[in-house]
């Protein structure tokens, strides 16, 4: 990450974030298809699980502070943004921000390709947003297969997507975007977790009354108590965000 990134984002727990709000991310991917470059769009939407992650894996942390954006994909982050007293705008989930890559796709007659899932699953998703986004080609394949397996490159790179959504959870995904990357050009890519598990109607998001209260982790939880080891990495967070405070407010 250069200086310049680092000085325009906003710190929390070593991960800098872009304080952008999901339309600021909009303009952003429309003025990205208006150029004529060479170069990838690598966003990352990241969680307080992801953030704690990063924090203790240093390879990771890098990986994704290498990101052209970091948005801030759940509420625990910007909370603690507003607590570390440099404000993020707002939240921007992974999920939304896929779907308004899907509208400008299908505005623009654009290539998406879907990668993750089990099979079934994410043949459901493509067939169903296929029929949501007829102006989009669409491609898929499923999230199970090694890293660095050069048949799923080629058939990505035979066609020529515009959009790749990586959906195979994190560290995973976002290494299979570092590794491969540069094998594309001019391709927005993004990891998007369980977003393609939704879209195929196997999953639900949590209801609007949940997202609301910023209480979206607990439906998951809720609706899918394998998650629950998961939540463990909250309060952890929060700590590591009372001891950055503290820190700061030392120095």
């Amino acid at each position: 990450m250069n200086e310049t990134k680092q000085v325009r984002r906003i710190n929390v727990l070593s991960v800098f974030f872009d304080n952008v709000t999901l339309a600021d991310m909009k303009q952003n991917i429309i003025n990205f298809f208006e150029k004529q470059t060479q170069h990838n769009l690598f966003i990352v939407t990241a969680n307080p699980e992801i953030v704690d992650y990063a924090q203790q894996d240093t390879e990771y942390r890098a990986l994704v502070n290498s990101a052209d954006y970091v948005v801030a994909d759940g509420t625990g982050v910007v909370m603690a943004s507003k607590l570390l007293q440099t404000p993020l705008k707002e939240r921007v989930p992974g999920i939304e921000l896929m779907e308004v890559c899907l509208n400008i796709a299908n505005e623009q007659h654009q290539k998406v390709f879907l990668l993750g899932a089990e099979n079934e699953v994410v043949k459901a998703a493509y067939a169903r947003l296929k029929a949501q986004f007829p102006n989009v080609k669409f491609d898929f394949h499923h999230g199970f297969f090694e890293l660095s397996d050069n048949k799923v490159v080629k058939q990505i790179k035979a066609f020529n997507p515009d959009y790749i959504f990586v959906g195979m959870g994190y560290p995973r995904q976002e290494s299979w975007i570092e590794q491969h990357a540069n094998q594309f050009e001019q391709t927005l890519l993004m990891g998007v977790g369980g977003s393609i598990e939704v879209f195929s109607g196997t999953k639900k998001r949590a209801p609007k009354l949940f997202r609301k209260l910023n209480l979206e982790w607990v439906y998951r939880v809720i609706i899918d108590w394998k998650r629950i080891g998961r939540t463990k990495a909250i309060p952890k967070f929060i700590v590591n965000v009372l001891k950055m405070k503290f820190k700061r407010k030392n120095v």
